[in-house]
C-alpha cells in the first residue's frame, strides 16, 4: 500500500484559478494533475493546501473533490481524509472487458443502422494526429499520442447516439487515461497501436463487420493484457 503524502510533491505552484466558476476550474485543474500522475496514486490530497496554493476558499475545493470521486478518481474516507484513487490489475481488467463490450457493440450498431459513416467522419483527425505524436519514430509528444487515441475510440461510441451508453464509456475513459499512459510512452508500443488504429479504420471504411469486431477485440485485449503486466511490474497499484 502506498504511504499517503502531500499532493504537491514537486513544489511546483499550480496555475491561479481566476475564471468565475471556482468549483469548475478547480476539479479541471486536479483531474488534470491526477489523471497525469502529477499526483500520485494513494497521495493525501488536502483540502487547505490546494485552496492556500490555488487561492480559492475551502467550498470549491471540497466540492470539486466531490465530484473527483464521483468519477473515481479520489477516495474520501471519514476521518482519515481524501486519498487519490490508484488503479489495480483487477481494476485494469474489468474496465477493459466493459470498454470491448461497449466499442464492439458501438460499431455493430453503427455499421447495421448506416451511421459508421459519422464515425469514419469523425475518426480522420485523430488518427492523424496520433501519426503525427509518432512522427520519425522521435514520439516527444505521447500526451498527444493518449488524447488523439481517446478521440479514436470516442468516435465510434459516440456515432450510435445513445447518450447513456456514451456517458459510461467516457466514464470509463477518465481511467483508461492512466492506464494510457503508462502503456503508451514508448516508440513501439506507439506504433504497434497506431497500425492496430489503422486496421479498426481500414476495416470500418470497407464495412466488413467481422474484421472491424476482429480488429478491435484484437487491440483492446492486446493493450489489456499489456497494461495488467505493466501494473502487476508495478507492484500492483498505479
Amino acid at each position: 500500500m502506498v504511504d499517503p503524502e502531500s499532493w504537491m510533491l514537486d513544489g511546483r505552484r499550480p496555475a491561479k484559478v481566476i475564471r468565475a466558476d471556482l468549483t469548475e476550474q478547480t476539479y479541471r485543474l486536479l483531474r488534470d494533475r491526477i489523471l497525469r500522475r502529477e499526483i500520485k496514486a494513494g497521495a493525501r490530497v488536502s483540502v487547505d493546501e490546494i485552496a492556500d496554493r490555488v487561492g480559492v476558499s475551502r467550498t470549491p475545493v471540497t466540492d470539486a473533490l466531490k465530484r473527483l470521486a464521483a468519477d473515481g478518481l479520489v477516495e474520501i474516507a471519514p476521518r482519515r481524509g481524501t486519498f487519490v484513487a490508484g488503479i489495480t490489475s483487477r481494476d485494469a481488467a474489468e474496465m477493459f472487458e466493459i470498454r470491448l463490450m461497449v466499442e464492439r457493440f458501438a460499431a455493430a450498431t453503427a455499421l447495421a443502422s448506416g451511421r459508421a459513416a459519422a464515425a469514419i467522419a469523425s475518426m480522420g483527425a485523430p488518427l492523424a494526429g496520433m501519426d503525427a505524436a509518432n512522427d520519425e519514430g522521435s514520439y516527444e509528444d505521447y500526451e498527444a499520442f493518449i488524447d488523439h487515441d481517446r478521440r479514436f475510440h470516442l468516435a465510434i461510441v459516440a456515432a450510435i447516439e445513445n447518450q447513456r451508453l456514451l456517458r459510461l464509456y467516457e466514464a470509463i475513459n477518465s481511467h483508461m487515461y492512466v492506464a494510457r499512459a503508462h502503456y503508451i510512452q514508448t516508440v513501439a508500443a506507439a506504433r504497434e497501436a497506431q497500425s492496430e488504429h489503422e486496421a479498426i479504420h481500414s476495416s470500418l471504411v470497407a464495412g466488413d463487420a467481422d474484421r472491424v469486431d476482429a480488429a478491435l477485440t484484437s487491440h483492446i485485449e492486446g493493450v489489456r493484457n499489456r497494461v495488467v503486466a505493466i501494473i502487476d511490474r508495478e507492484g500492483g497499484l498505479i
